[in-house]
């Protein structure tokens, strides 16, 4: 993963490096607020279900800086990156874990019984870590109207990782038939188990298409990049559900896939400089169907040969102010 993440920044500074003689190349600081939303759930076995874990992360305030540049080498050739992290700032944490019991577990033992449903119910406060964007692609510029448009299919690579930490201090256990509550752990009775750490990585190659409008003659310009990502999805949590059996758990998606549409405008002043606006949604996800119930092969529910379905969306919306200079 290093590598990748080597190789996107080398593009990034190489590439406006080498076209900065060019009068197309432009590169613009960004500062703004993102917000996150992130769902995972979570079945085992993939059929037929005695475990099942829906965790959201909602409504993650974060503060995010980066740079974003493109340029346009000769005639033929067009190339941008960008790179950007934030801090996480708020957010909130809801998560509700059943554990099923079926009548033929138990028949053949206790004798006929009613299925039995056991679980617990957090809310809780996102209160930390960070995200990191990383993205690089080129692409053949068309030009129309003069010069004053150009329309450049492209082709690039892009990484993505969103590592939060929890604080758990509102686990409630209940009995799924009846609503009756067995357990609550409103304050932590032993270290380290409210410290829950979850991460999430989206990495893989792209195509889209970006656009660039300026007028002949006027201050401003638009721009606009759209992007469809096949990419892998790997996620990662300890303490997973509140059993401490369950150990560390990883899941890897290969057949991932999201959207990204990138939208701004910029205003020149002063020479060189331009300040402007850019608006940024994205929308992600992945599936996992065949997967062992994560790195403890001891697990003592369902064994390590259980297979285990995984669920994984996130949505992101940014807003940033920007401050560029033409080269």
């Amino acid at each position: 993963m290093q590598k990748w993440i080597t190789f996107l920044m080398t593009l990034l500074v190489g590439s406006v490096s080498y076209a900065n003689a060019d009068a197309g190349t432009e590169v613009d600081f960004e500062a703004g607020y993102r917000r996150d939303n992130i769902s995972w759930t979570v079945q085992a076995p993939a059929c037929d279900p005695l475990f099942r874990s829906h965790t959201k992360f909602e409504d993650i305030d974060i503060f995010q800086i980066g740079v974003h540049g493109r340029a346009n080498v000769g005639c033929n050739l067009y190339v941008r990156g960008s790179a950007s992290g934030g801090w996480i700032l708020d957010g909130d944490f809801k998560e509700k874990t059943n554990l099923f019991f079926n009548e033929s577990d138990f028949s053949a033992e206790f004798g006929s019984v009613d299925e039995i449903g056991v679980g617990f119910r957090s809310a809780d406060t996102v209160d930390g870590k960070f995200v990191v964007d990383l993205s690089a692609a080129v692409g053949y510029p068309f030009y129309f109207c003069d010069c004053t448009m150009e329309v450049a299919p492209v082709i690039g690579y892009g990484f993505n990782e969103q590592s939060l930490r929890v604080e758990r201090r509102n686990r409630r256990g209940f009995d799924n038939s009846s609503s009756f509550l067995f357990a609550e752990n409103d304050n932590c009775d032993r270290g380290g188990c409210c410290n829950e750490h979850f991460i999430s990585r989206w990495y893989g190659p792209f195509i889209g298409v970006d656009f660039v409008y300026n007028p002949c003659n006027d201050c401003w310009s638009l721009w606009a990049e759209l992007e469809y990502h096949w990419a892998r999805n790997k996620t990662k949590r300890r303490e997973f559900a509140g059993f401490d059996n369950f150990g560390e758990f990883d899941n890897t998606a290969r057949h991932a896939h999201g959207w990204v549409f990138n939208v701004g405008a910029d205003y020149a002043f002063c020479h060189c400089w331009t300040v402007g606006m850019s608006v940024k949604v994205q929308d992600w996800g992945s599936t996992r169907r065949h997967r062992e119930c994560g790195r403890d092969s001891s697990n003592e529910f369902f064994g390590s040969d259980t297979k285990v379905k995984t669920h994984v969306q996130w949505h992101s919306f940014a807003v940033s102010l920007d401050l560029g200079r033409q080269f």
